[in-house]
């Protein structure tokens, strides 16, 4: 080292603001900031993907298996109707029994024929007669006559000897390189099988639509039988080969297993070594399952932005603090140069405190539309709820984003669970109530409680006690929520209230069914509080309303008051016999000409509903 440089390094040391501890302190300062950073990336990453994996085996796979299975349900049982009609048809009958002569009677047989296949769709009709054994094919003519010793009609024999009223077969054509489905359905006269009718469809409209549900670049699925066979898959190439095909031996032998149980997750490594979790999803109407299976390290991909971010902020701070020790340490010597140095670097840092508040603010905003996103799926479809109620409406708007309302059917043996219910806070602390509620209001109702929505929110009550550790006077929460609960079943409507009403408007006016004014969970309200309920027997043009607090307290109008109880009821007598689609339109035209410039006060949940016809 030269000696002016020695020299100058020396008074730097001798300089009353230059302390040798300053060093050591921003030492350990920096490696304690790094350490924190890293640990709670880790501990974050680790319960992130926990979550991640848990939502991915009990939420989204079910989600996608479900609404595949519906739609092939669907299908099958349209054209298991559409047989039993043609079987019951009795031009087609007395036609066969009089030996399928030609005339006028023959050529309106014939038509209904080739009008399946025209007018529904389908891809073959046919009548095959037991008497003369002559199929007849949705081109209006004979294409065979069925035999014994023809290997190719042992279907219609089989069906035959089985006896039963419909049978739905699946096979898959290598000519056609397609999959189609038979249903067959016996024709009767006086008890004695009189001809074999029914319809095929083709599945690859269905194969196509398997490619929208896909998840992932490596996901897969199959619609198979008993013994592994692919007949659907989102490949074409796929079809009519063995699952063994396409995943290791033990983890397919797993699978073809676990057949014959009901809905069954597991998870496997593939032959490159990576997980999959996959579902196996029985299609209702026949003996064939779905399976999808799911690249778990494409499913939790986003977790390597965490990653990318923790080792950013380990770098940026390390760089900063040994920074911030040179520059004060070499350049803020002399007081007035490090006062002019100083509101230079505090410029500085604003500028960029203010870059980052604004990249960390849009970051913010990212996750909130993330956890919307997550909360959303946490509620019912529309198409489930279409199914369960097609007379409905539902307005849910939080207040910020997310929030704590929510909106929950379920169907029970024979009837359904309706519920809407307010969690305590806004936000994401409320839309993690509300998700927790969902969850178990899912569990308690599968416990058996179903039919007694008074036990159920006396269950609920309890489990929301216990799992928030709310049991006693003292704790660090105390959290809870109001819900209105209606079970429906054979035109009755069993009603429990938690600090929430049931309005129901008939001919004669709009009637309120209060609940309980003890709330779900809270500290306040015992364990073994008795919670009741109320029976009604609406007719089916009366409408039922279930809604959150969140609209009453709404303030707005002239004088800036609430929304409040009268004008909700007075709103329900005057439109709530209009249709549910346009009574939600109504209703939000309403409360926003109603708040004006007023900002949101509460999370809005609203529930209108009719009875489904009986």
């Amino acid at each position: 080292m030269s000696g002016p440089a020695r020299t100058r390094r020396s008074a730097i040391r001798d300089n009353p603001l230059y302390d040798s501890g300053v060093a050591k302190v921003t030492a350990f300062a920096a490696a304690l900031i790094v350490v924190s950073i890293v640990v709670t990336g880790v501990i974050a990453y680790y319960i992130t993907k926990g979550q991640s994996v848990k939502k991915l085996k009990e939420s989204d796979l079910v989600y996608i298996a479900s609404s595949i299975s519906a739609k092939i349900d669907g299908s099958i049982e349209r054209a298991v109707e559409t047989s039993l009609i043609l079987a019951e048809d009795r031009q087609v009958k007395q036609w066969i029994a009089d030996g399928e002569r030609s005339g006028e009677q023959r050529s309106q047989v014939l038509d209904k024929i080739v009008g399946l296949k025209e007018r529904f769709g389908y891809d073959n009709s046919f009548v095959v007669s037991v008497p003369t054994g002559q199929y007849w094919s949705e081109a209006g003519n004979v294409i065979d006559v069925v035999s014994p010793n023809d290997p190719d009609d042992d279907w219609f024999y089989e069906v035959l000897r089985e006896n039963n009223p419909i049978k739905v077969m699946i096979d898959y054509n290598d000519e056609r390189k397609d999959t189609f489905v038979f249903v067959d359905a016996i024709m009767r006269s006086g008890g004695n099988p009189l001809a074999i009718v029914g319809v095929g469809l083709s599945l690859r409209d269905l194969s196509r639509k398997f490619e929208e549900y896909k998840y992932g670049r490596n996901g897969s699925l199959w619609l198979i039988d008993r013994s592994g066979t692919i007949y659907l898959s989102d490949e074409f190439d796929q079809n009519g080969k063995t699952i063994r095909e396409f995943m290791p031996a033990e983890a397919a032998d797993r699978a073809i297993a676990l057949l014959d149980r009901d809905q069954q997750v597991l998870e496997y490594e593939s032959a490159d070594g990576k997980t999959n979790d996959a579902i196996l999803f029985p299609i209702r109407s026949t003996d064939w399952h779905l399976m999808v299976s799911v690249d778990r390290e494409e499913a939790v991909s986003f977790l390597k932005t965490i990653q990318a971010q923790t080792a950013a902020a380990v770098a940026i701070s390390l760089l900063s603090i040994v920074f911030f020790f040179y520059y004060m340490s070499r350049k803020l010597a002399d007081p007035y140069k490090r006062a002019v140095a100083l509101n230079e670097e505090l410029e500085r840092q604003i500028a960029e405190r203010t870059k980052e508040l604004a990249e960390q603010n849009g970051k913010i905003v990212d996750s909130l539309d993330y956890a919307s996103r997550i909360q959303v799926s946490s509620l019912p479809a529309e198409a489930e709820l279409m199914s369960a109620l097609p007379d409905h409406f539902v307005l849910w708007k939080p207040r910020d984003r997310v929030g704590g309302d929510f909106y929950w059917i379920k169907r029970i043996d024979g009837g359904l669970l309706v519920a809407v219910g307010d969690c305590t806070g806004h936000g994401v602390p409320g839309a993690l109530m509300s998700i927790m509620t969902v969850s178990l209001l899912d569990q308690i109702a599968e416990r058996g409680t179903a039919d007694d929505p008074a036990g159920l929110l006396s269950a609920l009550n309890r489990t929301i006690k216990t799992t928030l550790n709310q049991e006693g006077k003292d704790g660090l929460t105390d959290d809870g929520l109001d819900i209105g609960l209606c079970r429906i079943k054979d035109g009755r409507v069993l009603f429990a209230g938690a600090g929430c009403s049931l309005y129901v408007r008939t001919p004669d006016g709009v009637t309120e069914v209060e609940g309980t004014r003890k709330a779900i969970g809270y500290r306040k309200t015992p364990a073994d509080y008795p919670f009741v309920h109320t029976e009604l027997t609406p007719g089916p043009d009366d409408g039922l309303f279930l809604a959150t607090d969140g609209l009453a307290d709404q303030n707005g109008g002239d004088k800036g008051y609430s929304f409040g109880k009268t004008r909700w009821k007075a709103w329900i007598e005057r439109y709530g016999d209009r249709p549910m689609a346009e009574q939600r339109e109504l209703l939000e035209a309403e409360l926003a000409r109603y708040r004006g410039d007023e900002p949101q006060r509460d999370d809005v949940t609203v529930l209108g509903f009719r009875l489904p016809g009986r």
